[in-house]
């Protein structure tokens, strides 16, 4: 199994998401699952990159032209470069089976959106985790909801993702996953 876990790179951030980035990929890694990777070499991705790395994980790196150079800082078991942002994006929710959106900028939005357009265009049922640590989300899933009562989208399209809030919700939900996948 593969997971994209979409976070913030910024360096700077309050070391609760360090940590929240760093306990979702343990639990991840512990697992056994390989991280799917659009990142750098700071931030919150940091923290996935190295959990994973030293759990003993593989870790692909997903690049577009512009930003390939920071493979170079990383000891990837791969790398893919696409042209573009977007085509990097598409190539990520491709090679994941699990998609976990943590708290993050410009970027891990735009990444949020695209995985629910591609779920919703290739009608998989590939599973988006919408992390909302510390209420980090509450505007946009108010956003969501004003935007279903002005018909702008449907209910349904709230069904495209999960939401967890705290990491023993995420552990539970990942629990849960793998048992339905042994039935």
């Amino acid at each position: 199994m593969k997971a994209f876990i979409a976070s913030s790179s910024k360096d700077g951030i309050l070391n609760i998401y360090k940590e929240l980035a760093s306990n979702v990929s343990t639990i991840l890694a512990r697992r056994g699952y390989k991280l799917v990777y659009g990142g750098t070499s700071s931030g919150m991705m940091q923290a996935c990159y190295m959990t994973f790395k030293y759990e003993g994980n593989k870790v692909k790196g997903f690049y577009d032209v512009t930003e390939a150079k920071e493979a170079e800082y990383l000891d990837l078991d791969a790398i893919d470069v696409s042209p573009n942002t977007f085509t990097r994006t598409s190539r990520l929710y491709q090679s994941a089976d699990l998609i976990v959106i943590l708290p993050g900028g410009f970027v891990t939005l735009a990444e949020l959106f695209s995985c629910i357009i591609e779920k919703q265009t290739k009608k998989d049922n590939k599973k988006i985790i919408l992390f909302n640590y510390n209420k980090y989300y509450d505007n946009l899933l108010y956003q969501f909801k004003d935007m279903i009562s002005e018909r702008f989208i449907g209910k349904e399209s709230m069904n495209q993702f999960n939401i967890v809030t705290n990491i023993k919700d995420f552990e539970e939900y990942v629990n849960n996953i793998e048992m339905k996948e042994v039935d």
